[in-house]
């Protein structure tokens, strides 16, 4: 039973990534995926992107700081929704020399079903590339067709 909470949430407002360089990190969301830096906190080193109607704020780590192993960070990646055709990204994404190292893969989110692929950031930190629909064809049968009309039952 869920508690009577007032909170009614609307989605996720902005994701702070840790990074070690500034201008690296800059490149990498903005020359090659696009973003555009919204605000500057300078005395914080921290840069506020622009990705669709949230934020993705880089926070520069002090010198001599560095981050921790990927597996020790707490978060294991972070899924961007794209309004794109995969095809042309994946093309474009080796173009500029970004490796994919997972995917094209259909994989379910909070838009259902949809086509992704992963790519790493300068930092390690993992970002999953996602299209809200299937790209590509997905070959079943009636009844594996039949049984994804509905969800599993819940267990109690």
């Amino acid at each position: 039973m869920r508690p009577n909470s007032p909170m009614r949430f609307a989605g996720i407002d902005h994701v702070v990534l840790q990074v070690t360089q500034r201008e690296r990190a800059l490149h990498f969301y903005t020359q090659i995926l696009g973003l555009t830096v919204e605000r500057v906190i300078e005395d914080l080193q921290i840069y506020q992107l622009r990705c669709g109607q949230h934020l993705i704020d880089l926070r520069v780590l002090p010198e001599g700081k560095k981050l921790a192993e990927k597996d020790e960070r707490g978060v294991d990646h972070l899924c961007l929704l794209l309004q794109a055709d995969m095809d042309a990204v994946v093309q474009y994404l080796r173009e500029q020399n970004v490796p994919i190292v997972f995917g094209p893969v259909e994989l379910y989110g909070a838009t259902g079903f949809g086509t992704s692929i992963y790519v790493m950031d300068p930092d390690g930190h993992t970002l999953e590339l996602k299209v809200a629909y299937a790209q590509y064809p997905v070959r079943t049968t009636a009844a594996e067709a039949m049984a994804g009309l509905t969800r599993p039952t819940a267990k109690p």
